[in-house]
C-alpha cells in the first residue's frame, strides 16, 4: 500500500495545550506534517485558535465549539485531494470519511443521517468516527470494561459497508481494543482507538496514520519533545531563560553565541555545546557524527543486511516473523509463521538454515538487536535449535542504536530515538501501513488463540510489509549516517563562541 493512501491526523489534546507556547505547536505541526489536526477533550476555543494560526491551510477537527449540543464535522480525503469538508453530493467510493461529532448525544441522529443517506460516506475506504469525549468504562470490583453508546456504534457499523473505526477522545493513544458488538441478535465487530495521547507519564501528542482499511496507527511523542526543550541539556527551567533572551524556537538557539548560553546558570561549555549541536541536528535535519569510528565493519565491500523480527510480546513465546533486506540486491525475504502459531521451531529453523547458507558471512545491522532481536533470536536458538548457536555466534552483528544512542557517536534529529521517528526525520518515506509493533504483537496473539478462525487471521501482506518496512527505513537511517560530515559540537550552529559564522572542520 502506498503511503499516500493513508491520511495522517496529528492529535493535540486540549489538556496538553493549556501550557505549551504557539512556538511548541509549530514545531509538532512541522514535524509530523500531517493533513489534519483533532483537538480531543473539552471545548477548548483558544487551543482551537493557536492550532489554526500554526497552519490556517489545515482542517482542525473540534466539533466540540459548536452550539446545542449537536454539531457534527464531516471531512472527506483522498489523496489527490487531500482532507477537504464534506460536500452533499456522493463521494468516490474509495473517499477515507472523517466524522466528528459534538458529543455522544448526536450518535443516534448521525446513524439515521448515514441509514437514510441523507449523509454518505466512501463505501470501499474506511470511515473514520472520531468522539471527542469518550472514555471506555472500568468496573475496579468485577475488573471489567464497559463501551459507552455501544448500541450506537453498532448500529453505524453494520448501517455502512465499508470498515467503521471509533476514535475515543478519552483514551490514551495506546489504547486499541476491537469490541464485539451486538445488532439486531448479530455480532458487530468495531475496532476503538485512543485518541486522547495524555498518559500518567505526562502530557502527550500523537500522529496516527489510518488506513483505508480501517486500522490506526498511533505515535505517541512527549510534548517535551517539541519546542526548545527537545535540546539536549534543556529543561524547562533552562528553555524559560531562553525565551526571555529572545530565543522561541531551535533555529533561535542554534543562531545564539555559546558564550550567551554559557551565561545561563547552570550551563557550561560541554552543556552548551551540545546544546548548541543539537539545534542544528534539529533544525538542519542532518545527523552529527561525534566519532572516527564507523558504525559496522563487513567481511568484504558487500554493505550489512538489515535485520527485523517481529513477536507475540516484549517477553516472546514465538519469533513470528524474520525480515531481511539485503541492500546488494535490493531484495527482501520473510519468513512468517501461518500454521503453527504455538511452535517457534519451524519458522525459526526456516530462517536459520536459509540465512546462514546464503549471508552467513555478511554483517547483520539492527535498531536495538543487543536489546531485543539478537538477544531473542539466541534465546530461542538455544531451546530449540541448539546445533546452530555456534554458527550464529560468529555471524558478526552490529546494533546502529547501540553505535549512535547508547555509546554516544551520533546525535540524531528524530523527537525520540524510535527507529520510525528518525528514520522520517532523515527523510525516509514510510510505506503506510496503519501498523505499530504493539498491534502485530498483539494480532498474532490473537490469532494464536484460534489460528482455525479466518476472523482472527492476520493480514499477511500488510504484517510482512510492516516488517520489511522497518528494515528499509534502518537501512535509509544507516546511510544517512555514514554519509554524514564529521565535525566537532563547537563547530555546529551559526553563531559559534562569539556570536561569528561558524565553519565545518573535519576530523
Amino acid at each position: 500500500m502506498a503511503a499516500d493512501e493513508s491520511v495522517v491526523v496529528l492529535a493535540l489534546p486540549a489538556s496538553t495545550l493549556d501550557h505549551v507556547s504557539r512556538a511548541t505547536v509549530r514545531d509538532a505541526v512541522q514535524y509530523f506534517t500531517p493533513e489534519c489536526i483533532t483537538i480531543p477533550g473539552s471545548r477548548a476555543a483558544k487551543a482551537y485558535a493557536m492550532v489554526r494560526d500554526t497552519d490556517p491551510t489545515l482542517p482542525v477537527v473540534h466539533p466540540q465549539l459548536g452550539h446545542g449540543g449537536e454539531h457534527i464535522d464531516h471531512y472527506r480525503y483522498t489523496p489527490e485531494a487531500g482532507v477537504h469538508d464534506a460536500s452533499d453530493s456522493a463521494p468516490p467510493a474509495e473517499t477515507i470519511d472523517i466524522i466528528a461529532v459534538q458529543s455522544r448525544d448526536v450518535l443516534p441522529d448521525l446513524h439515521s443521517q448515514l441509514a437514510t443517506g441523507e449523509r454518505r460516506t466512501g463505501t470501499d475506504a474506511a470511515t473514520f468516527l472520531f468522539v471527542p469525549q469518550l472514555t471506555v468504562d472500568w468496573e475496579t470490583t468485577t475488573l471489567s470494561t464497559t463501551l459507552p453508546n455501544a448500541e450506537q456504534f453498532a448500529a453505524i457499523s453494520a448501517t455502512l459497508p465499508e470498515p467503521v473505526t471509533v476514535l475515543a477522545g478519552g483514551q490514551p493513544a495506546e489504547y486499541s481494543h476491537e469490541w464485539t458488538l451486538l445488532h439486531d441478535r448479530s455480532s458487530v465487530r468495531v475496532p476503538i482507538a485512543g485518541l486522547g495521547a495524555t498518559t500518567r507519564d505526562g502530557s502527550k501528542i500523537a500522529q496516527y496514520t489510518c488506513t483505508p482499511h480501517g486500522t490506526v496507527a498511533a505515535e505517541a511523542v512527549d510534548i517535551d519533545q517539541f519546542g526548545l526543550t527537545a535540546l539536549n541539556g534543556v529543561g524547562h527551567a533552562t528553555a524559560d531563560r531562553l525565551q526571555q533572551r529572545g530565543c522561541q524556537t531551535t533555529r533561535d538557539v542554534r543562531d545564539l553565541a555559546l558564550d550567551d548560553l554559557t551565561d545561563l546558570p547552570g550551563i557550561g561549555r560541554t552543556t552548551a555545546e551540545t546544546i548548541h549541536a543539537h539545534a542544528d541536528v534539529i533544525d538542519s535535519g542532518e545527523p552529527l557524527l561525534l566519532t572516527n569510528k564507523t558504525p559496522v565493519k563487513t567481511r568484504d565491500d558487500r554493505p550489512p543486511v538489515c535485520l527485523d523480527i517481529e513477536t507475540d510480546g516484549l517477553s516472546p513465546t514465538i519469533i513470528w516473523q524474520f525480515g531481511v533486506y539485503d541492500p546488494a540486491t535490493d531484495s527482501y525475504q520473510a519468513f512468517t509463521e501461518k500454521q503453527h502459531p504455538t511452535n517457534p521451531k519451524p519458522v525459526l529453523e526456516a530462517f536459520i538454515t536459509w540465512f546462514l547458507a546464503t549471508h552467513g558471512d555478511r554483517t547483520v545491522l539492527t535498531w536495538n538487536g543487543h536489546g531485543f532481536d539478537y538477544r531473542h533470536i539466541t534465546q530461542f536458538l538455544h531451546q530449540y535449535l541448539p546445533e546452530y548457536v555456534d554458527a550464529w555466534d560468529d555471524v558478526w552483528t552490529y546494533d546502529l542504536y547501540k553505535w549512535a544512542v547508547r555509546d554516544g557517536n551520533a546525535l540524531l534529529p528524530g523527537r525520540t530515538n524510535k527507529l520510525a521517528h528518525v528514520a522520517r526525520a532523515l527523510g525516509y518515506d514510510s510505506a503506510g501501513t496503519g501498523l505499530t509493533g504493539a498491534q502485530t504483537a498483539a494480532a498474532y496473539q490473537e490469532f494464536m488463540r484460534d489460528p482455525d478462525s479466518p476472523e482472527r487471521e492476520p493480514d499477511w501482506d500488510r504484517h510482512e510489509a510492516y516488517c520489511e518496512d522497518d528494515c528499509r527505513a534502518l537501512w535509509h537511517v544507516y546511510q544517512a549516517i555514514t554519509d554524514a560530515t564529521r565535525r566537532e559540537t563547537t563547530d555546529s550552529g551559526t553563531g559559534g563562541a562569539d556570536g561569528h559564522q561558524a565553519g565545518l572542520t573535519d576530523f
